[in-house]
């Protein structure tokens, strides 16, 4: 009983500081506030989807993600469509297949 009794004190000391604050004070580290005077290496303006006022206030906004144009021709479209539409096709048919040559279960 004993021996218990220790391994029940080892295990409630070693989580005794589980839900605390860590003492050591690692600084993390924050976006600043963006300034007009803000820019990137390359001198443009950075936008990063924070700013800060006069009074401290924070406020924050989502920054659309850039557009993409496809390239692909209406001939690629269309090869990939039919390729879509004969696996569809395809597994239609083996489906079909499958199905239709199940046992029939008042058999058993």
């Amino acid at each position: 009983m004993s021996r218990l009794a220790a391994v029940a004190t080892v295990a409630l000391v070693g989580t005794a500081n589980a839900f605390t604050v860590p003492q050591n004070s690692l600084v993390a580290s924050r976006a600043s506030p963006l300034f007009m005077s803000d820019t990137g290496p390359d001198g443009k303006p950075v936008e990063r989807g924070v700013s800060m006022d006069q009074d401290g206030k924070s406020n924050v906004w989502a920054i659309e993600p850039k557009m993409e144009i496809e390239n692909k021709s209406s001939e690629e479209k269309t090869g990939g469509a039919l390729i879509a539409v004969g696996g569809l096709a395809a597994f239609a048919a083996i489906a079909a297949g499958v199905l239709s040559n199940l046992p029939d279960p008042d058999q058993f």
